[in-house]
């Protein structure tokens, strides 16, 4: 009869080894893509997370058109380098590498219905924080913010130069000009110090400390550097004729005469006169006065003085306009004189004993001399011309507000005078409330955000079960087919164990079966378990490596062949990683099989043992 139990037993040891590498193959995924550790292991043994910084990163900003985008106000392509670096100092590989881990695992177990919650919270704030200490050390790269300054320069220049034709021409300044204006004024270093404060007003808002924010450029501080520049432009020669002939030649003309009549029969023009006042205010007594006119403008706008009037003194010049003038007079008084007739006798004795008092006799003496002749009828040029001057020039010129802002371009309230006043008592200020009002309707996303940053990004079975609703218009069958599949899944991963009943069952009854005594069912049973880890050796060993795996990378590698640039990149890596993964499946299983083959081989050796020892004992 035993021959017949051990034919019953044959069928029964094929079922077994089928089954059971089977439950090997089953066991092996549960421990593998059911098993949150396999992911993590895997994408550190790709080391993916310096991969994406060493490879893709670099890669796709090459391709993009980060920057390249016609018309932009600021070139950014070149910086893609240090780019990539504040992308890294803001979101470090080890800070990507715990993030990725938790959400796999906590996300997974909820997936494969371990766990019927889960909770992803995704710090964000010390993230934020980082990226403004990123971006505050990138722009102190030597090669970066003084790229960006020129580049803004250039965009300032070529927006401002054609609105200087609504300035005099004299204030219109070429663009070399314009541009050492701008960078003595706003100088790369101040700029940057602005920047660097904004960010740190704004960063505590962002991440909710502050409820508020003011960023505050105080343009004051650059008041003395604009004060120079200013008064530097304004000493130019073609700003002195500027001034003399809209300013200083107005306001005398309107005191003179187009001709002035003087008692001894000379005329002088109001070209003269004016030609005169320019000779006493010459460029360089002009360029000595600059510094102080500007300084008075510059004091109203310090609030150091109460009026905006600019005041020039004239009265010390008024001697020398006399002077001036007298030379011209005495030059044409004596041409007069050289063309009278010379005085015969009678006209000499009349001459003599009774001189004219107003203007010039009908002949002059013979041998005197011009000067004598003036002393003969009593001219004094200066004397003559002392109240004319008086009346002539005032004894100051006052600019008041109205002049500087035409002498600015303005008109009415619009006017650059009126704007830097403006901005100069208060700065420039930008606050939460003019964010909150060019953002409209935009801002309660804005507040979102920060409140993601301030609490984290979290994201629950919740936000997953809305994700799907929200995905088309079956979304709710599609959430309950994958709540079921959850729920049988967490069903069976909880009694797996239970599997193994059936192939025990088998193999005892294998071994019952096959044996007479207790040592050779032991050994039955063994030697089964042992050809079945030798079967699943083989196939998961040398006729895999032969059959399926050229198959298997033949596949991969076509469906990647066609990607190009940073795509070929992740698609090599992930060529590698699933190559991993499949070595790392398969691997475990031949080791489960050497494993078991030991163990069964073991169970042979002792069945054995104990066979030969019984026999011994029953001798």
């Amino acid at each position: 009869m035993i021959w017949l139990r051990r034919l019953i037993a044959l069928p029964l040891a094929l079922t077994f080894i089928i089954l059971f590498i089977l439950m090997l193959v089953i066991f092996r995924i549960n421990g593998t893509l059911g098993n949150p550790d396999f992911y993590t292991d895997q994408l550190r043994q790709a080391d993916i997370y310096n991969f994406i910084y060493d490879d893709v990163l670099p890669a796709a900003l090459e391709e993009t058109e980060l920057g390249d985008v016609p018309g932009a106000v600021i070139d950014i392509s070149e910086m893609k380098p240090h780019i990539l670096s504040m992308v890294e100092q803001t979101l470090p590989p080890q800070w990507l590498q715990t993030q990725v881990e938790q959400v796999i695992n906590r996300a997974l177990p909820y997936v494969l219905g371990d766990t019927e919650a889960f909770t992803v919270n995704i710090p964000l704030k010390d993230r934020v924080e980082a990226a403004a200490e990123a971006v505050k050390d990138t722009l102190h790269k030597e090669d970066v913010f003084p790229n960006l300054y020129d580049q803004a320069m250039d965009r300032i220049l070529d927006e401002a130069i054609p609105n200087m034709g609504g300035l005099p021409p004299p204030l219109a300044l070429s663009e070399d000009e314009l541009e050492s204006m701008v960078r003595t004024v706003l100088p790369p270093e101040w700029i940057l110090t602005q920047i660097e404060g904004a960010i740190d007003e704004v960063v505590p808002y962002l991440t909710k400390e502050k409820e508020q924010f003011t960023v505050r450029v105080n343009i004051i501080e650059r008041l003395d550097a604009l004060e120079t520049v200013v008064a530097d432009i304004l000493k130019g020669p073609q700003i002195y004729d500027h001034l003399f002939e809209d300013v200083v030649a107005p306001a005398i003309k309107q005191n003179i005469q187009e001709v002035t009549q003087l008692p001894i029969g000379v005329a002088l023009t109001d070209e003269e006169i004016l030609w005169a006042v320019k000779e006493i205010l010459p460029l360089d007594w002009y360029q000595t006065r600059v510094t102080e006119i500007v300084g008075q403008v510059f004091s109203y706008f310090r609030g150091t003085q109460d009026s905006s009037e600019v005041v020039i003194p004239l009265t010390d010049r008024k001697p020398v306009v006399a002077r001036v003038l007298g030379e011209l007079v005495d030059r044409k008084l004596e041409s007069l004189v050289d063309s009278l007739p010379v005085c015969t006798e009678a006209q000499l004795q009349e001459l003599l004993t009774s001189p004219p008092l107003n203007g010039l006799p009908l002949c002059r003496p013979p041998d005197m001399s011009y000067a004598e002749f003036k002393a003969l009828l009593g001219i004094d040029i200066g004397t003559m011309l002392t109240p004319l001057v008086n009346m002539w020039i005032p004894d100051q010129l006052a600019f008041t507000e109205a002049d500087l802002r035409q002498l600015s371009g303005g008109q009415g309230d619009e006017d650059m005078l009126s704007q830097a006043k403006e901005w100069l008592h208060r700065g420039l200020t930008y606050t939460d409330e003019d964010l909150r009002a060019h953002l409209g309707a935009d801002y309660e996303t804005l507040d979102e955000v920060r409140q993601w940053i301030a609490s984290g990004f979290t994201f629950t079975e919740e936000e997953l079960r809305h994700w799907i609703r929200g995905m088309d218009g079956d979304a709710d069958e599609q959430w309950q087919a994958f709540d079921e599949v959850r729920s049988q899944l967490g069903t069976g991963r909880r009694w797996k164990m239970a599997a193994w009943v059936m192939p025990a069952l088998i193999l005892v009854a294998i071994g019952a079966l096959g044996g007479r005594r207790w040592s050779s069912r032991l050994v039955w049973a063994a030697a089964v378990l042992a050809l079945m880890a030798i079967i699943a050796y083989a196939i998961f060993g040398p006729l895999f490596s032969a059959l399926a795996q050229p198959k298997i990378d033949d596949a991969l590698t076509g469906a990647v062949s066609q990607a190009e640039g940073f795509q070929a990149l992740l698609a090599d890596k992930g060529v590698t990683m699933a190559q991993n993964a499949i070595d790392s499946f398969v691997g475990g299983l031949k080791s489960q099989a050497l494993s078991l083959l030991a163990v069964a081989l073991a169970l042979i050796a002792l069945g054995s043992a104990w066979h030969i020892w019984a026999g011994k004992r029953r001798a």
